[in-house]
Order: structure tokens, then C-alpha cells, then sequence
């Protein structure tokens, strides 16, 4: 059962949308940076015997910032693993809370998560703790990153738990799952 989320009417929840979407338009310019990366360092250990110091921690660090940008839009066109077997052999209504409340937990873990990381962030910050890698950057930029990536799926996942019942059809202003 994989539903997608059709129109948004609420100029909120638009403007949230083109923020997810942008990060998975920045997600795939990461990935592609890693492509490029990736091939410019085994060009140069293996054409001219002069390998970088640099490429690793970067491509690494792009794979962090992949991740975390392209989940909340993966979240928000229902993308994501779900193992549905059991909600499918439920009635409607029953299966229509179980995803539901499966939505809600989603949220509530990627809330609580976020919280812990921007707490994290905030605090290396304060200490202006860099990586420890051959090419440095402030720590707090990746936990700024995992933090977008983490509260914005959470807000994706709460969405999509009120957006739409089992059948797919939007829920109306005073219908809810629960």
C-alpha cells in the first residue's frame, strides 16, 4: 500500500514542500559531487601516483549531507521501506490507524532525535569543535544537517499520518485516523 500525497492547498504546507524538495535537489548535487570526487581521486592515485588527502573525508562528508537532505522528501512521497503485510490484512479502518500510528511514531522518534541533535549541534558550536580529518570542518555543520534531515521527516511523517486514510482519498477537515 503505497500512498502518495496529492495536492497541497495550505500555503504552509507549500512552502514546507519546495523546502524538502530543494534539499533533495541539494541531496542529488551531493551525490553527484561524490561521483566527481570519487573519479578525480582515482584518477590521480592511479594515472599520475598522486592521490589527494582531501577526497575521503569529503566524500564522506557528502554521503552525511545525501542522506539527511533527500529523507524528508523520500519520507514525504512515502519512498521509504515499509514492510505492510500486516495493515493489508486488516479492514480499512483498522489498517487506516495502524499506518497511522505506525506515521506518529515515526515523528515522535525523528522529533526526539532532533532534539537531541540540535542540542549536540548548539554545543559544538559553543566549543567550535572542528572534525578530526585531514580536511576540517566545524562539527556543528554535519549535526545542522542531521538535525534539518530529522525534524523536517518528522514533520513529513506527522503530515502524513492526518493527510490520508487507507483508501488513498484526503481526510477531510474533521475526519482524523485516531
Amino acid at each position: 500500500m503505497k500512498q502518495t500525497p496529492t495536492g497541497v492547498s495550505s500555503p504552509i504546507l507549500r512552502v514546507h514542500d519546495l523546502i524538502s524538495k530543494a534539499a533533495w535537489h541539494a541531496a542529488a548535487l551531493a551525490l553527484g559531487l561524490v561521483v566527481v570526487i570519487f573519479a578525480y581521486e582515482v584518477t590521480m592515485r592511479y594515472v599520475f601516483s598522486a592521490p589527494t588527502r582531501w577526497a575521503s573525508d569529503v566524500v564522506s562528508f557528502l554521503l552525511l549531507v545525501t542522506v539527511f537532505l533527500a529523507a524528508p522528501w523520500l519520507a514525504r512521497q512515502r519512498g521509504h521501506v515499509a514492510v505492510t503485510i500486516l495493515p493489508e490484512m486488516l479492514p480499512p479502518r483498522a489498517e487506516q490507524i495502524v499506518v497511522a500510528t505506525g506515521y506518529v511514531v515515526a515523528a515522535i522518534v525523528s522529533f526526539l532525535a532532533a532534539w537531541i541533535c540540535i542540542g549536540e549541534t548548539a554545543l559544538l558550536y559553543g566549543r567550535d569543535t572542528m572534525t578530526l580529518t585531514s580536511f576540517r570542518i566545524p562539527k556543528w555543520w554535519l549535526l545542522a544537517v542531521i538535525s534539518y534531515g530529522l525534524l523536517d521527516c518528522g514533520l513529513q511523517f506527522l503530515r502524513a499520518a492526518f493527510e490520508r486514510n487507507a483508501e488513498g482519498r484526503k481526510i477531510s477537515p474533521g475526519e482524523s485516523a485516531f
